[in-house]
């Protein structure tokens, strides 16, 4: 416990338990209490030897990528609520989540599909565009950076902190942030890289998925990072198809790499089951001068760089010999929080939803710019029809979502938003993408934990689905599932995420111990969705 009870930080956070402990910082289990919800923060060591200088170096340097890492917006981005500084060290909240990582559910399970490891790598492109764009590079992409929740999300984790390294000693192996396995041959050389770095580590990280093993198998680090700087990748055995993709993206140099667009496209087509081409190298791009106070890298196939807010420099960080290095040492297992529940290999049940069409949509704030109370949404006497009890009442949830829940069955309701945006107020263009990401982000898993004690739904094994299509909902919709997964492997719970305008949300409906059938609870949630879809669709209506 390194010292610490129930302690709170900030006035604010209070400390529960620890939830991962490495040599740089221990993950914590704890309650935001004035938000009412549950949060993981991670506590940050410093090494006890270092000068008050040095020290508060460290800790500006940190927030300073911190903050810059909570300005990102994507779905696959582990979401940042705050940073602080309490005992001379920094301490990041972030969004609790429940799963595990990529690595442990390979390694527990046995690797993954093809289709599944496509629609991890389409969700992991997507928020390392989103983070190239913002400036920032994460340079330990990594298959124990991946977690994956339990409804199937695949997320990014590990941005924000930093570490400041000399720059005479940033091409010494021993202080390279990364695991060898997984840091381009570019990085290994001494020098800084850039999104092409990322690139390289996603491609090693999904071999990593389909294959089981990094690209480089070795027994020791030094040993990998030989096998990364003189030798080809392992040719692929189980990643079928998808293998030309996955030798692009290790190609030794920079500039013989596909652009993140192209294997973010390329990763999509696989997803759907359809066939996709080796994108081409792209042209060479020209030189870009160095940032003064932070990596400067190529734009690596996408456009121009939006235009940035100066960010203000670490106390010490603009001087010469001085670089930042996200996340330094990743020894905290993740920074999501893992709650008791274990995920293996997918069980891949169901066919891919058809591709959501491309539409035209305004980039104007929509109808729905304040909280709806979304318990209000559905009659008494519709939800009697879904929950066998007339004294079922809404209790509002600090997601701003609502639940209703009697013995054996449940019905609840979440908005749905992306990094640090809120789900009311963004415009039906920003909601349009919002459901397409999460789409893209809901993949099969295997085996995890779930539970609902007011519905009195003890932890149970189950597995999900990836997305399904559904009928019309809203202006756009798609669905998935859980299934029990060792003893009836019946449906119990079935999911319909829709769009109304601007706002996206989730409606997820519950029927435990054979209450009813498979069909029944896909369409009780597919009614209520619609329900609630009709009720906002009026309320927008009427202005």
């Amino acid at each position: 416990m390194n010292g610490i009870d129930t302690r709170l930080l900030a006035g604010r956070y209070r400390l529960l338990n620890p939830l991962a402990e490495g040599g740089m910082g221990t993950v914590w289990l704890a309650a935001d209490e004035m938000l009412g919800r549950d949060v993981a923060v991670k506590e940050v060591r410093l090494p006890p030897d270092l000068d008050p200088a040095r020290r508060q170096e460290l800790c500006d340097a940190a927030l300073r990528e911190a903050n810059l890492a909570a300005r990102i917006k994507h779905p696959s981005i582990v979401t940042v609520h705050d940073v602080i500084v309490e005992q001379d060290r920094p301490w990041l909240v972030m969004e609790l989540l429940s799963g595990a990582s990529l690595e442990q559910t390979v390694r527990d399970g046995r690797p993954l599909p093809v289709r599944q490891a496509a629609r991890i790598g389409v969700s992991v492109a997507g928020a390392l565009i989103a983070a190239h764009a913002a400036g920032v590079v994460h340079r330990d992409v990594k298959p124990g950076n991946v977690f994956l929740t339990r409804t199937g999300r695949a997320v990014l984790t590990d941005f924000g902190i930093a570490v400041v390294e000399d720059e005479a000693t940033a091409a010494q192996t021993g202080r390279l942030v990364g695991s060898p396995n997984y840091i381009a041959p570019e990085r290994l050389r001494g020098e800084r890289g850039g999104p092409a770095s990322d690139l390289w580590s996603l491609g090693a990280t999904l071999y990593f998925a389909v294959e089981g093993l990094p690209p480089h198998p070795a027994d020791t680090p030094v040993s990998a990072i030989s096998r990364v700087l003189t030798e080809p990748p392992r040719p692929p055995e189980r990643a079928g198809a998808l293998g030309p993709l996955l030798l692009g993206m290790l190609a030794s140099r920079p500039e013989d790499r596909p652009s993140f667009d192209a294997v973010a496209q390329a990763l999509r087509e696989f997803a759907a089951g359809r066939p996709a081409a080796v994108p081409p190298v792209p042209s060479p791009a020209p030189s870009v001068s160095p940032a003064p106070e932070r990596d400067a890298f190529p734009r690596h196939g996408q456009g121009p760089q939006s235009a940035q807010a100066p960010v203000p420099a670490a106390r010490g960080a603009d001087r010469p010999g001085v670089r930042v290095a996200l996340w330094a040492a990743a020894e905290v297992a993740a920074v999501a929080a893992v709650i008791g529940a274990t995920m293996g290999v997918a069980h891949l049940t169901d066919a891919s939803a058809a591709p959501v069409k491309p539409v035209r949509l305004s980039e104007k704030p929509g109808a729905f710019a304040v909280p709806v109370d979304l318990c209000k949404q559905i009659a008494a006497a519709d939800l009697r029809k879904l929950l066998p009890a007339s004294n079922a009442k809404g209790v509002a949830l600090n997601t701003g979502g609502c639940a209703w829940a009697v013995p054996g069955a449940g019905l609840r309701i979440d908005p749905l938003s992306s990094g640090q945006d809120k789900p009311w107020g963004k415009s039906p263009r920003q909601a349009h993408e919002l459901l397409v990401n999460q789409r893209n982000g809901t993949v099969p898993t295997g085996t995890i934990l779930w539970s609902w004690s007011e519905i009195k739904a003890a932890p149970r094994s189950t597995r999900t689905t990836g997305p399904l299509p559904v009928k019309p909902v809203g202006d756009e919709a798609f669905g998935y599932d859980y299934y029990e997964n060792r003893k009836t492997g019946r449906l119990e719970q079935s999911h319909v995420v829709f769009r109304v305008d601007n706002l996206v949300l989730d409606v997820g409906y519950a029927v435990v111990d054979g209450g009813k059938d498979a069909p029944a609870i896909q369409a009780g949630a597919h009614t209520a969705a619609t329900w609630i879809a009709n009720a906002l669709n009026k309320q927008k209506a009427s202005g």
